[in-house]
């Protein structure tokens, strides 16, 4: 065989050998993809409101205690009970992880999520967050007060009306972004299948826009959680994402205290009227800034 011949032989079997090593490089680094993408991230994300606490009840008490203090009424520990149950349900033996807000009510809605879990319960790793505690409405509250800056914030605008001394959503936005960071370095340093934050509902409203990188007109059409309602976000295949996928709200019967768990597919939206958006929403990219 000629030499020229020769070398153009070994080189196209050079090039049939790498083209096969590149294609399994290729195969096996997909699936290390997939793996780790699954590895950092837990299959499961519930988001749940405090159960009903002394201050939904009566929001005299605002005048003397803090918010931060408000402790659970009897109907808010059943309920947060109730939920429990209904995560337990969900969750079934898979590993968990709790991150909660520093709020006593909330702190309550913890100990009484994890008593479905029974002895277990003191097996389960949790932290306190104070980046997704309630928005501050201020400190000591006046009601009548409260009630004529909830009149101005429907003229204002919800999202950016910022309360005397306290916070707009738009001010929560900023402290959610900061933990959403977070919270992924979490997942890589704690790889529990599920994670429940126990926190409040414009809370969670905001880190569902935040999240899902929803216009600021959305935040106004979501209605807010019932007290002990939380929503499920379950990990979408090999990617870092979540979808939600149900709502579910304990519904104790204040007078039998007996519960009657609600489940929807999806948010309550409510009628805002003419929603303000851009001509050109379809050309809106949500990816953009995050």
């Amino acid at each position: 065989m000629p030499v020229g011949a020769k070398d153009a032989l070994l080189l196209c079997a050079a090039g049939v050998a790498l083209a096969r090593l590149l294609s399994w490089k290729w195969k096996t680094s997909n699936e290390c993809v997939c793996v780790w993408c699954k590895r950092k991230s837990p299959k499961r994300i519930i988001l749940v409101r405090h159960g009903q606490s002394e201050g939904n009840e009566n929001p005299d008490l605002y005048r003397v205690t803090p918010d931060n203090a408000m402790h659970m009424t009897g109907l808010g520990r059943l309920q947060a009970r109730a939920a429990g149950k209904c995560m337990k349900e969900i969750i079934g033996n898979e590993s968990v992880r709790c991150i909660v807000s520093p709020c006593v009510r909330t702190i309550e809605t913890f100990e009484e999520i994890l008593s479905a879990w029974g002895e277990d319960a003191h097996h389960i790793p949790w932290t306190e967050e104070p980046r997704i505690r309630e928005q501050d409405f201020g400190n000591f509250q006046d009601p009548e007060q409260i009630r004529q800056c909830k009149s101005q914030r429907r003229k204002f605008g919800s999202f950016f009306y910022r309360f005397p001394s306290g916070e707009s959503p738009a001010d929560v936005f900023d402290r959610i972004s900061s933990f959403l960071e977070s919270l992924h370095r979490m997942f890589a340093r704690h790889p529990q299948q599920n994670y429940i934050l126990v926190t409040h509902g414009v809370t969670i409203r905001v880190l569902l826009m935040r999240y899902f990188k929803l216009p600021i007109s959305h935040f106004d059409q979501m209605e807010n959680f019932h007290n002990a309602e939380f929503i499920v976000l379950e990990h979408v295949g090999c990617s870092s994402s979540f979808k939600m996928v149900k709502l579910v709200h304990a519904n104790v019967n204040p007078d039998t205290k007996e519960a009657a768990p609600v489940v929807s597919p999806c948010l309550r939206l409510r009628d805002c009227g003419a929603v303000t958006q851009s001509k050109y929403a379809s050309s809106f990219e949500k990816e953009a800034l995050y």
